[in-house]
């Protein structure tokens, strides 16, 4: 069974990215305040969320395991969050008991996004993030908002074979 995904469409490539038209779509998104490692403020927030589908929400009611699982760096820490099921979000979305957890709608929208595998670090992300930003300069785009890291495989997946990405919104 496909674990369901953010729909996009890629509309370019160039420079080692990918340029992206994404859908509108839904995420549970976690606050972790107070937590500069990724790695801590990851594990933490995967917890709580994962109590969230599991039907700690106010519907009770499960909800399927997305990907990827995102994670923004914030002003007071990090915004971990878990894509809502397009199911789910055509109808009610169930609001968490977890107060750290709100639910926000992603508008649709043009995103440069770089690909790449292996483990997953805050060394990693920067890098990665700089090697990105690089070739939206080269390409002549303006982002709007921060870099946002997605991880696509669990924990156990051994790292050579992760999907892993960093991505950035454009201005239109």
């Amino acid at each position: 069974m496909a674990i369901e995904k953010p729909e996009y469409r890629v509309v370019r490539s160039a420079e080692g990215i990918e340029i992206r038209d994404y859908d509108e779509y839904w995420v549970a998104e976690c606050h972790v305040k107070n937590e500069s490692d990724l790695s801590m403020a990851s594990s933490l927030a995967f917890r709580r969320l994962f109590n969230y589908i599991s039907g700690e929400n106010s519907a009770n009611q499960k909800i399927e395991m997305t990907s990827p699982v995102q994670q923004t760096a914030g002003d007071t820490g990090w915004l971990i969050s878990f894509v809502v099921p397009k199911d789910v979000s055509l109808g009610s979305i169930p609001v968490p008991r977890n107060s750290s957890i709100e639910i926000k709608k992603v508008p649709a929208g043009k995103y440069a996004a770089l690909v790449y595998s292996g483990a997953w670090s805050d060394d990693k992300l920067e890098s990665k993030g700089r090697d990105l930003l690089r070739a939206v300069e080269k390409l002549g785009l303006v982002t709007d908002g921060p870099l946002t890291s997605a991880r696509y495989n669990p924990p156990f997946m051994p790292a050579f074979l992760r999907r892993n990405e960093v991505l950035v919104r454009l201005k239109a």
